[in-house]
């Protein structure tokens, strides 16, 4: 399943680099063409092997039915053998007309790969100094690397953040589709390249999969110093709600979703981090349209556009003044807050259940996580914890979905659209049709009962059972209070009489 991020637009570098920043591979919008490799004993360095290369009609133009799109509808792209006999940085060298310029400012080279395998994708930036008259034009000014594997066999946009000293003109891009050890390759594949541009984006055009993240998944912290332990979030309706985060290992991505915390709409809330370290900040961010992602419109005070995802963090501005969520400018030392202000559940919201977002950064409104260089949330050692909320009203719609028989409220009233209150025990009777007996009861709990179990990887309700040695001697029993959530059907398993056997213990 998949998202889109809204597509940008190109932020201009000046006249110079007009031409530098976007290579489409329409028309001949480079300079030339080769192939190129770091290594410097490379057969491609020394001219014992040529490469093969060359710009071709794009054949991959296929919908992508996750994003009702074709990623990429361009009718030429940029092909290249991926050789065994080139090392891991071995890739196409694209000369550009104009140079641009290696600023101190960080800026985001994007770049469309489709590659057989999955893997990292890494850019060189050949140039010179323009203070150093004698140095060559190839000499390597940068290297960019993803920090997660990017998939096979469909393109991506591959997103790398690259900066300079200033005064460094980059004539050359060499963009290496597939930077692992050829070393276990058996033949030699071929590689797709398409759309080159520098901007000052960090987010990929279009992503694969429900609220993406900017690292890898299964990234474990560089160093153990810094680390989230905990969340929790603490309304009036229940208290203070604590999700421990898994220690072994701690890493950067939690998948928590398999709980739940627990507000109503309208309600004020606080969210909280216990994290190891310091300088971070917080920010939490809600699906309220539950369409899988994030939306993050800021304006350009550094606060939210209305209707955002954002609900509160605690400072967001430039590196040396900002605000957090609630307005209250922050320098210097304040600067040094993760935990951010209370936030109000928005009151048109209807009961359900939704993504809710924990980041831990540095000065990034970016749900996926920075991705910025020296401020990327990897070096930082930031963190990202997911969770569902459960936005409810005071009572659950309690129905019963049964033949043969019929289950019944402890003072022998029908369910249907029975009401009981949200997150309370409740009792019910079983009373099965003449020639029947039960084995016990289904419940199945949560919302949208009648639809897909997920949405949007979001779980939606869930089944429990309970045998029948659970009830009492009045055909009795009282559901736990934490399957009374939601709306809640309860199917009783009527069997022929005489047929029960109590399981085994």
């Amino acid at each position: 399943m998949t998202y889109k991020y809204i597509l940008f637009s190109l932020l201009s570098l000046g006249s110079a680099l007009s031409v530098a920043q976007t290579l489409t591979f329409e028309k001949k919008d480079y300079k030339q063409l080769d192939v190129y490799d770091t290594w410097e004993a490379s057969p491609f360095r020394s001219k014992l092997l040529k490469g093969n290369f060359a710009v071709v009609k794009n054949h991959l133009k296929q919908v992508e039915s996750d994003l009702g799109l074709a990623p990429n509808a361009s009718n030429k792209i940029l092909a290249v053998q991926r050789s065994r006999f080139g090392s891991n940085t071995f890739g196409v060298r694209v000369d550009l007309k104009e140079p641009f310029e290696l600023t101190p400012q960080t800026r985001y080279l994007h770049v469309m790969v489709h590659r057989p395998y999955s893997g990292r994708v890494m850019v060189v930036g050949l140039g010179k100094r323009t203070d150093r008259a004698g140095q060559s034009p190839s000499t390597e000014q940068f290297w960019a690397l993803s920090t997660g594997n990017v998939g096979a066999n469909r393109w991506h946009d591959v997103v790398l953040p690259i900066k300079g000293n200033g005064g460094i003109e980059i004539y050359s891009l060499v963009v290496v589709p597939d930077c692992e050890s050829p070393h276990h390759y058996t033949e030699d594949k071929v590689c797709y390249i398409d759309n080159i541009e520098v901007n000052d984006n960090p987010r990929p055009k279009f992503v694969y999969g429900f609220y993406a993240l900017n690292f890898d998944k299964n990234q474990r912290y560089v160093q153990g110093d810094r680390c989230l332990q905990a969340i929790s979030l603490t309304s009036a309706s229940g208290g203070e709600q604590r999700i421990n985060l898994p220690s072994t290992p701690y890493v950067m991505y939690n998948d928590m979703t398999a709980q739940a915390f627990c507000a109503r709409a309208g309600e004020t809330v606080t969210a909280n981090f216990a994290y190891k370290g310091g300088w971070m900040h917080g920010y939490v961010y809600l699906d309220r349209e539950n369409d899988g992602r994030f939306n993050v419109a800021m304006k350009s005070d550094h606060t939210p556009e209305e209707g955002s995802d954002v609900m509160t963090y605690s400072y967001y501005g430039t590196n040396e003044s900002g605000h957090n969520s609630a307005g209250t400018a922050l320098t210097g030392a304040a600067r040094n807050v993760l935990n951010p202000p209370a936030f109000t559940i928005p009151a048109d919201m209807p009961p359900g259940y939704y993504r809710l977002r924990y980041v831990v950064d540095w000065n990034s409104m970016d749900p996926a996580g920075s991705i910025g260089g020296e401020n990327s949330i990897v070096r930082h050692r930031g963190a990202i914890a997911d969770v569902r909320l459960n936005i409810h009203g005071d009572f659950c719609n309690v129905n019963d979905a049964n033949r043969n028989g019929a289950v019944l409220s402890a003072q022998g009233e029908d369910l249907v659209k029975y009401q009981t209150p949200f997150g309370k025990p409740f009792t019910i009777r079983m009373v099965p049709s003449e020639g029947f007996e039960y084995a016990g009861i289904l419940v199945k709990y949560g919302y949208n009962l009648s639809g897909d179990s997920i949405v949007h990887d979001n779980l939606q309700w869930q089944i429990q059972r309970f045998d029948r040695a659970l009830f009492d001697e009045n055909h009795q029993f009282t559901i736990p209070a934490e399957y009374m959530v939601g709306d809640v059907e309860i199917e009783g398993l009527f069997i022929e009489e005489g047929t029960y056997v109590t399981p085994s213990k």
